[in-house]
C-alpha cells in the first residue's frame, strides 16, 4: 500500500513514479524490449529532432498456432533493412571499443498539460573487460580489476565484484537491485549492451517481426543514416544507423503503452520517445581515467545492494521526525524521551487500517491510565483532509488514541516504509524496539506482551532483527546460487531479464505454526499416496460423487476422494520436458466435462476429456517454434452458444487467443502485452460474457466474445498483474487482484469493474518457494458469504471476508502448495497440499 491516497492519474500533473514506469520501460526501451521479445511502436518522417507527436501502427501477426508464415524482407536497392542491421551488430560485437554520451526524450502534451523531460545516459566500454555506464541515477564501472557499482537512492553503498575476464550482460548486472535501477528511468536500459555483449542480438531484434524495410534516409549529428523500419503487430519502430560506420544514432520508440497510462488522466493529444546516442563511436582510443571509480568515505562496499527497510531501524535510535497534534503541537523524538511510545501510521482513505485500529484501541484503553506508555495513531493524510475528518473516521470506528498529522510529509522515507497500516514501538531510550507492516488480527494480542517485556526493563528488537538478518542470508544465497548456475551454463542473460524475469526475490523464512484466532480447526484426514500434490480444484461430476482434483508431482493428475482416499491417478500423456502446476475446468451444454492443465512459461497447455484423455496439447508446434510462454488459461463460453472454448494468456506480446475444443485458433488479440491472469466476467442480458485480462499496463482490458477489444478497467494506481472473479454468495460477483507495490509484495485488492477499489489487504512479502494459487474463492464459515483464502509465502493463510474484513490468519507450518474448500455433511472442511502432504482439516 502506498502512503498515496489511491487515485487516477487524473491527478495533478504526470504520474511518472518509479514504479508505475517500470512496467512502461519494459515495453518502450530497448533493453526491455530486446530481452523479452516485447515491441516498438511509432515513426519519424524527419532527421531532425523528435516531434511532440506519435505515428502508432497496427498490422497482422504471427504468433504461436498460426498457420500463416512470414513473407521475405523487403529490399531497397542494393542492401536491405536486414543487411543494415546485421551490419549494424557485426560492428558492435567486432568493436574494440565503444563510447556515447546520449540522451532520452520524453515529450507529452495531456489536456492542458505538457511535459518535456530529458534524461542523459553514458557507456564507455573497452573489450575485454572496461566499462562504465551512467544511466538515471545508476552508475557501473570496471576497470579490468574490479566492477563497482552505485545507485544515487542508495549513497552509503557501493557494489564491489571482482572484474569478470571478459563481459557479458549478466556480470554487468550482478545484483537485482542495480539491474532494475538501471532500467527503471523513465526510457529504461541501454541498448548498446546487448548489441555489445548479447548472444544473439540481431535474431531478438528481428524476433516476431512482420516487415523489416529502409525507409527514406536520414541525417543525425550531421551524418547520414539509413532508417530502418521494424513493424510488428504493436507497431513501428525506426532506427538511424550511420551509413558509413554502421553506429546506432537514434532510435524512435513506441509510445502506445505510455499513452495508455497518460491516458488514464485524460486524452493524449501527442507523445514521443526519442534516444540519441550523441557522439557514438566505435574502434577509437579511450582514455583509462573513463574507468576510475573513486569510493566515497562515507560508503560501504557491499557484496549485495540492499534497500531501505524498517528492520534496519531496530536497536537504534529513532530517526529524527517532527509530527503535531490537532491543536499544533509538536511531537518529536525528544519529547517522548523516558516513554514507551506506540506510532501508528494510518489514513482515513486505508481499509486494512479501520480494521487494525479497533485492536489498537484495545490495547490503548488497557495502558491508557500508564504513564510510562503513550499511544499515537499518526495519519499519512494529505493536507487536503481536516483534522475534522480524522476526528470523524475516529468517531465512527470508536478510537480514541491521539491523533498526529505527518503534515511535512516524511514519515515513510525517515522509517523506510511505503505501506500502511504500520506500527513502530520505541522504547524509554527512544530505540526503535518492534515494527509491523500490514494489519494483524492478534494484534490485541501480541502487542500487550510486548509493552510489558519493554515495562519489565527488557529489549524486545533482537527476534525481529535476527529474522531480517536471516533473510539477508537466504537473499545472499540467492544470488550465489544465481551466479553459480549462470556461470556454469556459460549462458549471458539479456538486460531486460538481468532486471526483471530473472530477479532472484528474498525467499520468506516459513514462520512457525500457529493455531488460528478466529476459526479453529482440527485435522479430519491426510492422503499419503500423493507424492508432491499441489494446486487443485473441486470437481462434481454429476454421476458421481464430487471429488478433488489435484496435481501430483509435475506429471499426473489424481482423484482424491472427500473421505481423503485416493480414487484414480491419471499420468499425462505429455513430454519429458513439460511440467503442469494449475487446472481449469468448465462443462458444455451438454453437460460433457473438460479440464485443462498448464504451469506457467510453459510452451503448451493440455485438455483432457471427462475420461482423462488428452485431446491436444496447444500451441501443437509449440516446442518447435517457441514463444515467450503461456500465463495463463481459461476455459469459458464467451459466446453464450453451450460450447467452451478455451482463452490463452501469453508472456510477452503475444497477447490473448481463443481456442475451439478441437484445438483450432478462434481468434486473436495482440492489444495486450504480458497477460498473467484472466477472469470471465458475468454474463450480459444477451448471455455473453467478457475477459478481464491482466496485463502490462497495470490495468484489466476488457476483450469481448469475438476477441475485440472492448475498453479496460483501471483501479486507482494500483498496477494490478492478477485477478481472480467467484461467487461469495453476496449476489454480486466479487473481484479480488494482486497488485505489487514493490518487487516480491503483494497487496490483495478488492474492487468492482467501476474501478472502485473496496478494500486492500497487504500479505507477507516473498515469492512462494512452490506455484500456487494465490487467490482462492472457498467457504469456512456456516452461512453468508464465503471467503477469499490467500497463501502466503511464509506459510501462512490469511482468510478475508467477502467485504475486505480480514477474518483469520494463521501459519501452516509448512510449505503451502494449494488451497480449497470443501462440505461434508454440512461442515466445512479446508484442504491443504504443503510440504506436509495433502491434509484436510474440520473447521469450526
Amino acid at each position: 500500500m502506498s502512503y498515496q491516497r489511491p487515485a487516477s492519474v487524473a491527478g495533478s500533473g504526470f504520474l511518472l513514479s518509479g514504479f508505475l514506469l517500470r512496467g512502461f520501460l519494459l515495453r518502450s526501451m530497448a533493453i526491455g524490449c530486446l530481452a523479452v521479445g516485447l515491441a516498438w511502436a511509432g515513426g519519424c518522417n524527419s532527421s531532425s529532432a523528435p516531434p511532440a507527436g506519435d505515428q502508432d501502427s497496427s498490422t497482422g501477426q504471427q504468433e504461436p498456432g498460426a498457420d500463416d508464415k512470414q513473407g521475405a524482407l523487403p529490399k531497397q536497392g542494393a542492401i536491405t533493412a536486414e543487411d543494415v542491421l546485421r551490419q549494424m551488430i557485426e560492428a558492435y560485437k567486432g568493436a574494440s571499443s565503444y563510447a556515447d554520451a546520449g540522451t532520452v526524450r520524453l515529450v507529452a502534451v495531456r489536456a492542458d498539460e505538457q511535459m518535456d523531460e530529458t534524461a542523459k545516459f553514458s557507456l564507455t566500454m573497452a573489450r575485454p573487460n572496461w566499462f562504465r555506464a551512467e544511466a538515471y541515477e545508476a552508475m557501473i564501472v570496471c576497470d579490468g580489476k574490479q566492477l563497482r557499482a552505485a545507485i544515487e537512492s542508495l549513497p552509503n553503498q557501493v557494489l564491489g565484484k571482482e572484474a569478470p575476464k571478459q563481459l557479458s550482460i549478466s556480470s554487468l548486472y550482478p545484483d537485482p537491485v542495480l539491474a532494475a535501477s538501471v532500467g527503471q528511468g523513465f526510457a529504461g536500459a541501454l541498448p548498446q549492451v546487448t548489441f555489445l555483449f548479447g548472444d544473439d542480438p540481431l535474431g531478438t531484434l528481428l524476433e516476431g517481426a512482420q516487415e523489416t524495410v529502409l525507409g527514406e534516409p536520414g541525417t543525425v549529428e550531421g551524418r547520414d543514416c539509413h532508417r530502418v523500419e521494424i513493424t510488428r503487430p504493436e507497431g513501428k519502430a525506426v532506427f538511424w544507423v550511420d551509413k558509413e560506420s554502421f553506429v546506432l544514432r537514434r532510435i524512435l520508440f513506441p509510445t502506445g503503452d505510455l499513452r495508455s497510462t497518460l491516458s488514464r488522466g485524460g486524452p493524449v493529444q501527442s507523445v514521443s520517445l526519442v534516444a540519441d546516442f550523441r557522439n557514438a563511436r566505435l574502434n577509437e582510443p579511450i582514455d583509462p581515467k573513463a574507468f576510475q571509480f573513486e569510493t566515497p568515505s562515507d560508503a560501504e562496499v557491499v557484496k549485495f545492494f540492499v534497500p531501505p527497510h524498517p528492520a534496519q531501524l531496530l536497536g537504534k535510535r529513532a530517526p529524527a521526525f517532527e509530527f503535531f497534534d490537532l491543536q499544533g503541537n509538536p511531537v518529536t523524538p525528544e519529547s517522548l524521551a523516558g516513554k514507551i511510545a506506540v506510532l501508528d501510521f494510518w489514513a482515513t482513505w486505508c481499509g486494512p487500517c479501520r480494521e487494525s485500529l479497533p485492536n489498537l484501541e484495545k490495547v490503548h484503553q488497557r495502558y491508557k491510565d500508564n504513564k510510562k506508555v503513550t499511544f499515537f495513531a499518526v495519519s499519512v493524510d494529505r493536507s487536503e483532509a481536516t483534522s475534522d475528518e480524522l476526528q470523524e473516521t475516529f468517531r465512527e470506528l470508536g478510537v480514541h488514541v491521539p491523533i498526529l498529522r505527518d503534515t511535512k510529509g516524511n514519515a515513510g522515507s525517515a522509517f523506510h516504509t511505503t505501506g500502511i497500516p504500520t506500527m513502530f514501538i520505541l522504547g524509554e531510550n527512544g530505540m526503535v524496539q518492534d515494527y509491523e507492516v500490514g494489519g494483524n488480527p492478534e494484534l490485541a494480542t501480541l502487542l500487550p506482551q510486548k509493552l510489558d517485556k519493554l515495562l519489565a526493563g527488557e529489549d524486545i528488537f533482537q527476534k525481529p532483527l535476527e529474522a531480517y538478518l536471516k533473510q539477508l542470508e537466504q537473499y545472499q544465497r540467492e544470488l550465489d546460487s544465481a551466479a553459480d548456475s549462470e556461470s556454469g551454463q556459460g549462458k549471458s542473460r539479456e538486460a531486460g531479464q538481468a532486471g526483471e524475469e530473472n530477479l532472484p526475490i528474498p525467499k520468506a523464512e516459513i514462520a512457525p505454526r500457529t493455531e488460528p484466532k478466529t476459526l479453529k480447526i482440527s485435522p479430519l484426514w491426510q492422503c499419503a499416496e500423493l507424492k508432491a500434490p499441489g494446486n487443485m480444484l473441486v470437481l462434481r461430476p454429476e454421476a458421481a460423487k464430487p471429488r478433488l482434483l489435484v496435481v501430483d508431482a509435475w506429471k499426473s493428475l489424481a482423484e482424491v476422494g472427500f473421505d481423503g482416499k485416493l480414487i484414480a491417478r491419471h499420468p499425462l500423456d505429455i513430454q519429458e520436458t513439460e511440467v503442469v502446476s494449475s487446472l481449469r475446468a468448465a462443462a458444455g451444454a451438454d453437460g460433457k466435462r473438460y479440464v485443462v492443465a498448464f504451469a506457467s512459461a510453459q510452451q503448451r497447455f493440455h485438455l483432457l476429456d471427462e475420461d482423462w484423455n488428452l485431446v491436444f496439447s496447444y500451441p501443437e508446434d509449440a516446442l518447435e517454434n517457441r514463444h515467450s510462454g503461456i500465463a495463463d488459461v481459461e476455459l469459458g463460453d464467451l459466446q453464450a452458444d453451450g460450447v467452451p472454448e478455451a482463452y490463452v494468456g501469453y508472456w510477452g506480446v503475444v497477447g490473448v487467443q481463443a481456442v475451439s475444443l478441437d484445438g483450432k485458433r478462434l481468434w486473436s488479440n495482440r492489444s495486450v502485452e504480458n497477460v498473467v491472469r484472466m477472469a470471465i466476467g458475468a454474463a450480459d442480458t444477451q448471455g455473453q460474457s467478457r475477459l478481464f485480462c491482466t496485463n502490462s499496463t497495470g490495468s484489466l482490458a476488457t476483450i469481448d466474445a469475438a476477441g475485440q477489444r472492448q475498453g479496460e478497467v483501471t483501479v486507482g494506481r494500483r498496477l494490478l498483474h492478477w485477478i481472480v472473479r467467484a461467487d461469495l454468495g453476496e449476489g454480486r460477483p466479487a473481484w479480488c487482484g494482486l497488485a505489487s507495490p514493490k518487487l516480491g509484495e503483494n497487496v490483495a485488492v478488492g474492487l468492482n469493474l467501476q474501478g472502485e477499489e473496496l478494500w486492500d489487504y497487504p500479505l507477507p512479502a516473498g515469492i512462494h518457494p512452490q506455484p500456487i494459487e494465490p487467490v482462492v474463492a472457498g467457504r469456512l464459515t456456516p452461512g453468508g458469504p464465503g471467503q477469499w483464502l490467500l497463501p502466503g509465502a511464509d506459510g501462512s493463510i490469511h482468510v478475508i471476508a467477502a467485504d475486505g474484513k480480514p477474518l483469520d490468519r494463521f501459519n501452516y507450518g509448512a510449505t503451502l502448495a494449494g488451497l480449497a474448500t470443501i462440505e461434508i455433511d454440512g461442515q466445512a472442511v479446508l484442504v491443504v497440499s504443503s510440504s506436509n502432504g495433502l491434509e484436510a482439516w474440520r473447521v469450526e
